[in-house]
């Protein structure tokens, strides 16, 4: 099995020109209104994990029947899985704008594809968002993953996969790079993003513990402070012991955890100790309140819930001394900082004119909340705010990860036309310039 770096490939390719593989080009200084105020101050984020080609059946009826003739508008492909998603909705934040040379900061995608149509695709896809595909890896003895996911009218969505060289992805490969990855970068890494633990048999369990830890240490330069963040997709609910057996040995290991209801369900011990929220209400159950006292109590820093167009449910541990775990002053980070115990609602925002994709929220939420969390939190805050007393608390970090997934959710804007830039979006959380939310929706109900 010969396995290689999109990065050797790219340097060497004399294939034809419409399939280059294309590295990304080192970020350089933008305008003040939109950069870290200097060279020292930009970083880097990894998105790492499982990716997948995406065929979106877009606009599918859904009459209700198995063997029912379904149409749809449009067939479109997308990058899609976590590493990808990720990836690719924080590069078009950082997207270089029109005369500038270079992106704010750096974005690299790693993961694991095959020679093919799929995985060239892919690499393509990464480069027009404007992340680098210098951490990728060419199994040539592999298939990519490809998936067709049916987007239904009312924004949901299917999901049929072949996970392909997913399942032979391995930590001592993710290592390897991340190592390369430490040697090669210029700037720090602020954060290292991965899903999903339940797809990637390899990684799960004790190898997922050890494989954070070890990346946590490759990654962290000179005292800098790297935000580890695990997405959660794929838990099995037809066994629950394997599914809990699958992420809990890593949760000392994990700063922030996104998941959403079902998975909080799924990971239960008991069906009992874990109730449906009322969705007519604004309120979280005492069971899901339970489990995620019991993710804390397992060395989890931040739990980030997933409540669909009800929003988001943010908590902090109690533990003071996880937190400060995360502490440093190279690059000091708003999570270290944060109220122990605290725990907060998130509204999410209404799409006006109805056109909806939510293929990818989740993936958005999760990489918008970890990048406000992170050092870079800390450097929009100093280049925003002159009186010091407005932080990138919990509540910021929420909205700002509510916003990145309302413009990935709209269909007019998820592909980076049209999109507000990072520090835009923060500048409308700081202003309070921000767009209609659905809470009001949901408190009305509850009376």
């Amino acid at each position: 099995m010969l396995v290689r770096s999109a990065a050797v490939i790219a340097a060497a390719s004399t294939i034809n020109p419409s399939y280059i593989i294309h590295q990304a080009h080192s970020p350089q200084p933008l305008s003040l209104s939109k950069m870290p105020d200097s060279e020292s101050e930009r970083g880097s984020i990894i998105c790492a994990g499982l990716s997948c080609l995406d065929l979106q059946l877009v606009g599918c009826t859904q009459s209700g029947t198995d063997e029912a003739i379904e149409r749809y508008d449009e067939a479109v492909h997308c990058a899609g899985g976590s590493a990808s998603m990720t990836g690719t909705t924080l590069a078009l934040l950082f997207r270089k704008s029109e005369g500038e040379d270079h992106n704010d900061e750096e974005v690299h995608i790693l993961t694991k594809i095959g020679p093919d149509f799929a995985g060239t695709t892919l690499l393509e896809f990464y480069r027009r968002a404007g992340a680098s595909t210098d951490l990728v890896l060419i199994d040539d003895d592999a298939r990519t993953s490809m998936a067709v996911l049916p987007v239904f009218k009312n924004g949901k969505r299917g999901c049929f996969v072949n996970l392909a060289c997913n399942d032979g992805f391995t930590t001592d490969e993710l290592l390897l790079q991340l190592e390369h990855a430490a040697e090669s970068l210029s700037n720090p890494t602020r954060a290292l993003l991965f899903g999903y633990p339940h797809l990637m048999t390899k990684m799960q369990g004790r190898a997922l513990q050890s494989m954070l830890r070890e990346a946590r240490k490759k990654l962290s330069m000179q005292g800098a402070s790297v935000l580890v963040g695990v997405d959660l997709n794929g838990v099995d609910g037809s066994d629950p012991s394997a599914a809990r057996e699958a992420l809990f040995p890593a949760l000392n290991e994990i700063d922030v955890l996104h998941l959403n209801e079902d998975e909080a369900m799924l990971l239960s011990s008991t069906e009992s100790t874990c109730e449906r929220n009322d969705a007519n209400t604004n309120d979280l159950s005492p069971g899901l309140l339970s489990r995620i006292e019991l993710l804390h109590g397992r060395g989890c820093a931040v739990i980030l819930l997933s409540l669909g167009c009800k929003g988001a449910f943010v908590s902090v541990t109690p533990d003071s001394q996880r937190l400060e775990q995360l502490s440093s002053k190279l690059t000091p980070m708003p999570l270290s900082q944060w109220t122990p115990g605290l725990q907060i609602r998130i509204p999410a925002f209404k799409i006006g004119h109805g056109m909806v994709n939510a293929n990818g929220a989740g993936d958005a939420l999760f990489s918008g909340f970890c990048l406000a969390a992170s050092s870079w939190g800390c450097v929009v805050n100093r280049q925003m705010c002159v009186d010091n007393e407005w932080k990138v608390t919990p509540q910021v970090a929420g909205t700002f990860a509510s916003l990145v997934a309302w413009q990935r959710c709209d269909t007019k804007t998820r592909d980076g036309i049209g999109m507000k830039s990072a520090t835009e979006l923060m500048q409308l959380i700081y202003t309070g310039n921000l767009p209609e939310n659905f809470k009001d929706d949901f408190d009305d109900d509850s009376k």
